[in-house]
């Protein structure tokens, strides 16, 4: 059976970081990868690891801070039904008046494990993914980080085609 790509270089990283523009406000920042779509390569994610601050403690609020990474351009936190998701974590604190707990740590699409090469969270064919946050009742600006784990992959005609139609489309 044919495989729709081929993987071309061993695993590399791709980092990047991003701070609100105002408290809780949606942000999102382009990170560019180092593709050739005149070969049509694309990237292979294997895994990808998150760094953030934790939200404001505040008594009688709850709180929270949502990144996400997706192939596309976004307007506000997807859900676990977007197409284009690559990974997304959100960390929250719940308090019902002066008690708070402790923090909460959601890994929806992603990993806290070591990766595997054999790993695949998505292929990404254009040349650039998107870093967002977004908080929900904190005091400040908060700030996340992430490390994407993936591969160079050389792909058929017809995989590269659809996926980029896909993420043009999206």
């Amino acid at each position: 059976m044919a495989k729709a790509y081929k993987i071309t270089s061993d695993p590399f990283f791709v980092n990047g970081s991003i701070t609100e523009s105002a408290a809780n406000t949606f942000t999102q920042a382009e990170i560019s990868l180092p593709l050739d779509s005149l070969n049509q390569e694309g990237v292979l994610v294997h895994a990808v690891y998150w760094t953030s601050n934790e939200p404001s403690t505040v008594p009688g609020s709850n709180t929270s801070l949502t990144c996400q990474l997706t192939a596309t351009s976004k307007t506000a936190i997807v859900g676990a039904n977007d197409a284009n998701l690559i990974a997304r974590q959100e960390k929250f604190i719940t308090s019902a008046g002066a008690e708070v707990s402790g923090i909460v740590t959601q890994d929806f699409i992603g990993s806290e494990s070591p990766y595997q090469e054999s790993d695949n969270l998505m292929i990404v064919a254009t040349d650039n993914v998107f870093l967002s946050i977004n908080g929900v009742n904190n005091g400040g600006p908060r700030s996340a980080q992430f490390r994407m784990v993936c591969s160079r992959v050389k792909l058929d005609a017809a995989a590269y085609a659809a996926l980029v139609t896909n993420e043009l489309t999206s």
